[in-house]
C-alpha cells in the first residue's frame, strides 16, 4: 500500500507530548480540563456519549454484532477522549485505538478513563499513540487485514490516509467528517457540504484502484446531537 505523499504523515506522540508542555498546549489542556466538571461540559459528555451510541447501534444493525466481534475486533482512529470506544466496549466489541493524543487533551471524563481502564486490563482494548499514515499501514498489516471494521469520528488530518486505507484493505467503514475543518474544505466550494461531496469523489477513485472494496455512500445519523453526516463503506465480499 503506498499512500499520496500528502497523506503520509501526521503529528506523533512526542509531537503531542511537546506541544503540551509549551504555555499554548497547557493552556488548551488546562481550558478542557476545567471545562469538562462545569454543567456545560458535563452536557457536551452526555451528547458525546449520545452520539457514540448512536453510531455503534447503527454499524450492529448494518453489519452485526458477531462481525463486528469477528477477527481483531474495530479499528478506531483518532478516538481521543474514549466516548466511542467505550460504547463500542460496552457493546462486546473489541476495540484498538490508534491516535498519539489520546489521553493528553483534557477532555476525558472520570467515568469515561475508568472504563477504558477496566477494558484494557481485561484484555479488550488496545491503544496505539501513533500517527495514522502509511508507516502504520506498514507496521500494523495484520492488525489492517484482520480488523473487523474501521471507524473514526471528525479525523481532522486523518480523513485522507482513512479514506485511501480502508478502501485498499476493503474494510467496513465508518467514518464522520470534520464539519468544522475548514482548512480541508474545497476552494471550488468551501462549505462542509463541499467537503463531503470532495471526499465521496476521491473514494470513487480509491473503489476503482481497490474494486472489492466497494464505494462509500451518505447516510443520516438521525437523532445525533451533533454532525448527522455519515459516510459509510461495506465491502463487496460482505
Amino acid at each position: 500500500v503506498t499512500l499520496y505523499a500528502s497523506v503520509a504523515s501526521g503529528y506523533s506522540a512526542e509531537d503531542w507530548d511537546a506541544y503540551n508542555v509549551t504555555d499554548e498546549g497547557q493552556a488548551a489542556f488546562r481550558w478542557w480540563a476545567d471545562w469538562i466538571p462545569t454543567p456545560e461540559g458535563q452536557q457536551w459528555v452526555n451528547n458525546k456519549r449520545w452520539e457514540a451510541h448512536r453510531v455503534v447501534e447503527g454499524m450492529i444493525w448494518q453489519w452485526g454484532l458477531e462481525n463486528l466481534q469477528g477477527g481483531a475486533g474495530l479499528l478506531e482512529v483518532g478516538g481521543d477522549p474514549g466516548f466511542l470506544a467505550a460504547a463500542l466496549l460496552e457493546a462486546g466489541i473489541p476495540v484498538t485505538v490508534v491516535d498519539p493524543a489520546f489521553g493528553v487533551s483534557g477532555k476525558q471524563d472520570p467515568a469515561t478513563v475508568e472504563c477504558l481502564k477496566w477494558f484494557r486490563a481485561q484484555g479488550q482494548l488496545t491503544l496505539l499513540r501513533e500517527p495514522f499514515n502509511e508507516g502504520f499501514a506498514h507496521k500494523h498489516r495484520k492488525l489492517l487485514h484482520t480488523a473487523s471494521a474501521m471507524v473514526s469520528l471528525y479525523p481532522d488530518e486523518a480523513t485522507l490516509p482513512f479514506m485511501y486505507l480502508t478502501s485498499a484493505f476493503a474494510k467496513r467503514t465508518a467514518v464522520i467528517p470534520c464539519n468544522e475543518c475548514i482548512q480541508y474544505f474545497p476552494a471550488h466550494e468551501p462549505t462542509y457540504e463541499g467537503f463531503v461531496k470532495q471526499l465521496l469523489r476521491e473514494d470513487e477513485t480509491y473503489s476503482r484502484k481497490f474494486p472489492r472494496s466497494g464505494t462509500m455512500r451518505q447516510v443520516w445519523l438521525q437523532n445525533s446531537p451533533f454532525c448527522q453526516v455519515l459516510l459509510e463503506r461495506t465491502p463487496l465480499e460482505h
